[in-house]
């Protein structure tokens, strides 16, 4: 845990909160996070999936990027669940609520409009 914290520690400030909350709280569906570090990291984990897809469609290393875009989506996979029920918690909603991104068409408008939500006071 101490390497990782200090990998953490060298990164950009731009990339600290995805560390933090990727890396150093991956299991931690307990607690808050507030909306600026929700953001945060799911603006990185956009770009860094853009990054991929670009990388994809290169002919000598698409099947690489590919593959490292598969595990970089299921290592982060359970980090996005647990920062999403962290980001409800901080609103007062309960888990569960991550459920409505399963119900077709709106399930997912529904919850950014949570997660957009202001911290409860």
């Amino acid at each position: 845990m101490e390497k990782l914290q200090a990998f953490v520690d060298k990164l950009p400030d731009i990339l600290k909160p995805w560390g933090e909350e990727i890396l150093l709280r991956y299991v931690d569906f307990q607690g808050t996070t507030d909306r600026k570090t929700f953001w945060t990291v799911f603006l990185t984990n956009f770009v860094i999936g853009c990054i991929f897809g670009v990388l994809a469609l290169i002919p000598v290393i698409g099947v690489i990027a590919g593959i490292l875009s598969w595990v970089y989506s299921l290592g982060t996979l359970v980090p996005g669940v647990a920062i999403t029920v962290r980001r409800l918690n901080d609103i007062g909603k309960s888990w569960p609520y991550i459920f409505f991104s399963l119900i077709p068409c709106v399930g997912s408008i529904i919850l950014i409009v949570f997660l957009a939500q202001p911290t409860a006071e």
